[in-house]
């Protein structure tokens, strides 16, 4: 009814789902695709495409939902994507019109097609990259003319990836996330999609966190303690196993049975340096009130996946007194040496050096054949304990006033610049350390201890590199900080 002021080839974006975690894909990729387009972007449910598609076109989706994604890969124009949340990323000539380019972001499942977005908006739309796949030069230029003939001149690449370690995220205290929407906005753009976040009381928007993180793909899994912090309480005591086992069952059934969470995450304790109490070792003690309560959870909840996060200096040797622990129960290891361990990321810490980190390591991960290698990393921020830390009741998690978080971050800053300087330095351990792990159980999960670090307005270097590092630590180190640095990631939002 109108003349188009904006001449020339038009983009048009093609989803298959507008549901779930796919919902904020599509979001994500019309954001990074309109930033170069002074017209409107026409985003259309693929099922309404005309039959013969003109003009540049993007597809975005699954084979199971977006046919003409399934039509390219049975062609053979297209790879299909290799596993679980895995992704390909095409740009080439369209095979519908002469002169025209087709984009297409084709997902193994939900997850995959949002980390392809995310992978494309990272790689693509927000630098300037060169490798041996890639000759990219996207925003590289001002103004509207110039942009949009960056994005419809793009040229031709082929990716394909997977990630290596399929449980990466995050820990928290739950009141140090001041921002939960942006929080796990920024989890999901760095293809992390596990968070264990920590409460005395569980948050009355708890539902509502719940549900967010699901729609960016990111399981969470609620910690509270399991005599933790308790130091009154002996584990060589019946009366004391008790009453750990009473106070469980109560703050489960009253507080947690009815959320949607994936899983729980308790400590007890064993945050020391003491391996023996009552001529038995902390381990031992540990199988045998874990297994009485787990095993009680477990009967009237078997979907529950339980957590059991466990300090390694009350352990060390006697990790073989684990043996009896229930299989469904995964031990999350802290605390076991230096880098990634250790909360100051150096390559010797405490008597323990990198290589002896490595070697107590191996013998953990192989120790549980069939059941996950859980490890909680440091070196990132903290909680102010002895400033600020007190017990929480109820309360509403991640709802602060943005002001604050500037100003928190700012506060924060120099701290950040002392930590990333020293991941600039030994990221490449890290990158060993998880190789190694997996040569010896593929099955890792992994949740970083990234709290009090404002995550939600900044994502730093550090945790930049910590993201990329999980998704695939077979990259050369160059290709890590390279894929790190990217100003997708880096910078406030």
């Amino acid at each position: 009814m109108f003349p188009p002021r904006y001449l020339g080839t038009r983009w048009t974006l093609y989803y298959g789902s507008y549901q779930g975690v796919e919902r904020f894909a599509l979001q994500e990729l019309q954001r990074g695709m309109q930033s170069f387009l002074q017209y409107v972007l026409p985003v259309t449910a693929v099922q309404e495409a005309p039959t013969a598609l003109t003009g540049h076109i993007a597809l975005v989706g699954t084979v199971a939902n977006n046919p003409r994604i399934a039509a390219l890969i049975e062609n053979g124009c297209v790879p299909a994507p290799a596993g679980p949340q895995g992704y390909a990323l095409v740009s080439c000539p369209s095979p519908w019109e002469e002169g025209s380019r087709l984009l297409v972001i084709a997902g193994a499942d939900a997850s995959g097609v949002l980390y392809g977005v995310e992978e494309f908006n990272a790689r693509v739309m927000y630098r300037t990259e060169r490798t041996d796949a890639w000759d990219v030069r996207l925003h590289a230029v001002d103004g509207w003319n110039g942009r949009r003939k960056q994005l419809d001149e793009m040229p031709d690449f082929t990716l394909s990836e997977t990630p290596a370690i399929t449980e990466r995220g995050a820990f928290s205290w739950g009141f140090v996330i001041y921002d939960y929407r942006r929080y796990l906005d920024q989890m999901a753009r760095l293809k992390m999609n596990t968070l264990t976040v920590w409460h005395d009381r569980v948050p009355l928007n708890m539902p509502e966190v719940l549900d967010y993180a699901h729609s960016r793909g990111v399981k969470v899994t609620a910690g509270f303690h399991w005599g933790w912090g308790n130091d009154e309480r002996d584990l060589s005591k019946a009366d004391d196993r008790a009453w750990i086992k009473q106070h469980v069952l109560h703050t489960y059934h009253t507080h947690y049975a009815h959320l949607d969470i994936d899983g729980l995450y308790f400590q007890t304790l064993t945050e020391h340096s003491n391996q023996e109490v009552a001529g038995r070792s902390i381990a031992s003690w540990c199988c045998e009130m874990i297994n009485d309560i787990a095993g009680t959870l477990l009967e009237e909840a078997p979907h529950l996946r339980i957590q059991f996060g466990l300090h390694a200096t009350s352990i060390r040797e006697k990790y073989t007194d684990l043996a009896p622990l229930d299989k469904r129960v995964i031990i999350t290891w802290e605390d076991a040496g230096a880098v990634p361990y250790e909360y100051t990321p150096l390559a010797e810490s405490r008597g323990e050096t990198f290589e002896s980190t490595l070697a107590y390591s191996r013998e953990l991960a192989a120790f549980r054949p069939g059941t996950p290698f859980a490890i909680c990393p440091k070196g990132w921020m903290c909680l102010r304990w002895v400033d600020e830390f007190e017990h929480h009741g109820p309360l509403l998690m991640g709802e602060r006033d943005e002001r604050f978080l500037h100003e928190r971050l700012h506060a924060r800053q120099g701290e950040w610049a002392v930590q990333n300087d020293r991941w600039f330095r030994l990221y490449p351990l890290a990158a060993q350390f998880y190789r190694e792990m997996l040569a010896i159980n593929p099955n890792l999960l992994v949740t970083g201890l990234i709290e009090d670090g404002l995550l939600e307005l900044q994502v730093q270097p550090s945790v930049a590199l910590f993201a990329e590092t999980l998704w695939n630590p077979h990259q050369s180190d160059t290709e890590l900080l390279a894929r790190a640095m990217r100003p997708y990631h880096i910078g406030v939002r």
